[in-house]
Formats: structure tokens, C-alpha cells, sequence
């Protein structure tokens, strides 16, 4: 079916802006899912030129922000399960095959970095630093989807990515860092060429 191609070209762009507002991951995901059945119904409305990505995307914001007129109490899940979610989709697209182990470890953990210090921004700065940095959507787009002038939109991504920056700052200064570690497989891998070698020596 040529939709469900549709749904999967669009979903991670689509879970993003929902759970911009949203804090919740399970319920970001049925904004989605909601969205995408309201998108397929109202296709034949669909009139362009504007770039199909945006209209959807504009879709999933209304869903979320209705969901938060209808259910004023913030929903909030469990803070270990947020951060594994959040991973996996903020961040994928970011791990490629040809990483080494250390290094899709230390992406892992900025990535979690970044998820936590998001949710600390007010959903106005949140919303376009998602559509801005992450996204990549021009300023004119996500002037479009959140219904703001393309000025607002270049001084909220601007303060945005200033307060990112400072509590990230702060936070990995605060935090009991360690770099260069020499243990488990590398400390067993030297030990065994070490071994290998004298064993050798020896005879």
C-alpha cells in the first residue's frame, strides 16, 4: 500500500514534533498513530504547493496540543525507560555500522544528555530546536508549522541552543567523567597477546 510507505518515510519526523510537547513517549506515539489516520482522511484536502513533510508535521502538533488541552495533569513515565526510548529515536540514524564500540557508547551517552536537557526547555523553545537542529527543516517550514513569523522562529532557535549549550555545560561539569579507560576486553586482549608472547619466549 503506497500510504504505508507514506507512514514510514514520515514517523520519525512525525514522533519527534509529538513528543516535543508531549513528555511521554507511549502517548507521542499514539499522537502518531492518530495523526497519520487523520492525515490519510484528509488527503484529498491536501492542496500544496507547501512541501507534504510540513502538512503532516503541522497535523501531529495540533494532535499533541489537543491531547494537552484535554488532559491538563502532564503525563510523565518512568525516567530510566524514557532515556533507553529516547535514545533509540533521537538518536539512530547517528549509529552506523563502521563505529567502534567506545564510540557509539560515548554517542549513546551525549545522546541521553541531550534528551534529559531537552525536557528541561518550555515547549516553545523545545519545539523548534527539535524542527530546526534536529529535523534540519528550514526556518520558513517550521515558521509554518508552529504558526509562528520567521523571526520568532531564528530567536527561539537561537536561546534555545544557548540554554542547551549551558546546561549541558554545566552538566558535564558536574558530572565524575572518565576518559581513555583501559578495562574489560581491552585490559583481556593485551593480557592475552602479553601471555601469547612470553609463552613464546619461553620455549
Amino acid at each position: 500500500m503506497a500510504y504505508g510507505e507514506m507512514v514510514r518515510r514520515h514517523n520519525q519526523r512525525m514522533f519527534r514534533v509529538a513528543r516535543s510537547v508531549i513528555k511521554d513517549h507511549a502517548i507521542a506515539m499514539d499522537i502518531v498513530q492518530e495523526s497519520h489516520i487523520k492525515a490519510f482522511k484528509k488527503l484529498d484536502s491536501y492542496q500544496g504547493p507547501g512541501v507534504f513533510a510540513a502538512w503532516i508535521a503541522s497535523i501531529t502538533r495540533n494532535e499533541a496540543l489537543m491531547y494537552l488541552r484535554k488532559h491538563a495533569r502532564e503525563q510523565t513515565m518512568g525516567e530510566d525507560e524514557q532515556i533507553m526510548m529516547d535514545n533509540h529515536q533521537l538518536g539512530q540514524s547517528h549509529l552506523t555500522r563502521n563505529k567502534q564500540p567506545d564510540d557509539i557508547l560515548q554517542g549513546l551517552h551525549m545522546q541521553t544528555l541531550l534528551s534529559q536537557q531537552l525536557d528541561h526547555l518550555s515547549e516553545k523553545f523545545r519545539s523548534v530546536f527539535v524542527l530546526r537542529a534536529i529535523e534540519q527543516m528550514s526556518t520558513k517550514e517550521t515558521a509554518e508549522i508552529l504558526n509562528l513569523n520567521e523571526i520568532t522562529v531564528k530567536t527561539r532557535y537561537f536561546r534555545a541552543k544557548v540554554t542547551l549549550r549551558n546546561q549541558i555545560k554545566n552538566q558535564l561539569a558536574s558530572s565524575d567523567l572518565s576518559a581513555y579507560e583501559f578495562g574489560n576486553q581491552h585490559c583481556d586482549l593485551v593480557l592475552f597477546n602479553v601471555l601469547t608472547s612470553l609463552s613464546k619466549l619461553s620455549r
